[in-house]
């Protein structure tokens, strides 16, 4: 074999661990990513269940059970379709390393057959003998230097043939461990996939009992659900009639017209391109009521109206502003608690059913300031109230304050 054909064989091997090792990143960065997914959606799901865990304990709290199943059961749904994902995932990982696999055997099998070949011919030629023999039976000082020079390089390639053929076994034995390692996983994940459809359907089953029951008592969530909408209501035209009332007294301050400082400016850009960067209000907790209007989860012709979310927690944890600020309000309301606006240029954030407040109008605030705590009985569920308002130029308009938060 020339010495050309040698350093082609070299780029070839080169070539196909350049490409074993771009497969391989990628592959790596698929399954961090998915691994970063379900360890999110994981986390989410366990905050459900131990929320869920305290409302059973409270039988009157048979409804806010429901939006908690709902939430749990939406999160299982994510699971399976995550671990279908992940299945798929590893499936084409499993494709290409068997690819590589049957690919890096035939290389090495080519790499062989040419090594034979080239010795055969170092035999035919008695390169292999004595070397020395070879140089000096030269016909003259020409063809001995040029019979060093092949003695040389057939010497150089014999070593690089070697190492080629070392090296590809070297990484037939780790992708032969690869592919077993994915098999593994492709099986890991199909048992994962099995394990959440069973406890979905376990969720929706309990859900379904637990409808049932409440349709008993339908009357009396009827009329329950109607004060919490009163309430609703009310709590919703406070905070709008305090809104005005600050842009009305701005607009006094700037003669007759709403027009945003500077620094409000900088606040109310820097607050609009923070969409889905900004922190929740509450460390752990799950939305079980969302924006906007919706059907009730177990009342048939009743829909609510929410210009915020609803956030369920723990009782007594602490409440956190997600952004800097000014606060602008603060106000009790009977059933309500204490409610916090707090200024972010052109837009407001709300928070709704605090006790132990500690701000005060016209303080300060920056992302991670406490607030207060969620309003509750000890070793219960509670609810944080949380709304986004855009108040800019002639806007009065409630925005879904989820655009803003990260994923959970």
């Amino acid at each position: 074999m020339s010495a050309a054909q040698s350093c082609k064989s070299i780029l070839l091997l080169g070539a196909w661990l350049f490409a074993g090792l771009t497969w391989g990143q990628t592959s790596s960065q698929d399954k961090a990513s998915l691994q970063q997914e379900r360890d999110r959606i994981t986390a989410q799901l366990k905050t459900t269940e131990n929320l869920l865990t305290k409302a059973r304990q409270n039988r009157a709290d048979a409804s806010s059970q429901v939006g908690l199943l709902d939430k749990q059961i939406e999160l299982r749904e994510k699971l399976v379709r995550h671990h279908e994902a992940s299945i798929r995932s590893l499936e084409r990982s499993m494709r290409g390393t068997d690819s590589e696999l049957r690919t890096l055997e035939g290389h090495v099998a080519a790499l062989k057959d040419e090594y034979v070949r080239m010795v055969q011919q170092a035999y035919r030629m008695k390169l292999g003998e004595n070397p020395l023999l070879f140089v000096f039976a030269a016909e003259d000082f020409n063809q001995a230097a040029l019979r060093f020079r092949l003695l040389q390089s057939y010497s150089e390639v014999r070593k690089q043939q070697i190492a080629q053929i070392e090296a590809a076994q070297t990484e037939l034995g780790e992708v032969r461990v690869d592919l077993a390692e994915e098999r593994g996983e492709v099986q890991a994940a199909l048992n994962r996939q099995t394990q959440e459809r069973d406890a979905l359907r376990k969720d929706r089953s309990t859900r379904a009992n637990l409808v049932s029951e409440l349709r008993a008592e339908e009357s009396r969530l009827r009329a329950a659900q109607k004060e919490q909408e009163r309430e609703r209501q009310r709590l919703s035209d406070e905070i709008k009639r305090i809104i005005e009332a600050e842009l009305e007294a701005e607009r006094a301050s700037a003669a007759g017209e709403f027009a945003l400082t500077p620094a409000g400016k900088i606040v109310s850009e820097a607050f609009e391109k923070n969409q889905r960067n900004l922190p929740w209000p509450v460390m752990r907790g799950v939305v079980t009521q969302g924006f906007g209007r919706q059907p009730h989860p177990t009342l048939s012709g009743i829909t609510i109206d929410n210009n915020g979310v609803d956030i369920t927690t723990g009782a007594g944890n602490r409440v956190l502003s997600i952004f800097e600020g000014t606060v602008s309000s603060r106000f009790d309301l009977p059933g309500a608690g204490t409610s916090v606006i707090v200024t972010h240029g052109g837009y407001r954030t709300v928070y709704t059913n605090l006790r132990d407040c500690p701000v005060q109008k016209g303080q300060s605030v920056d992302r991670g300031t406490f607030l207060g705590h969620v309003r509750g009985e000890a070793d219960t569920n509670a609810i944080l109230h949380f709304e986004v308002w855009k108040v800019a130029g002639v806007e009065r308009t409630p925005v879904d304050p989820r655009k803003w938060l990260t994923a959970r």
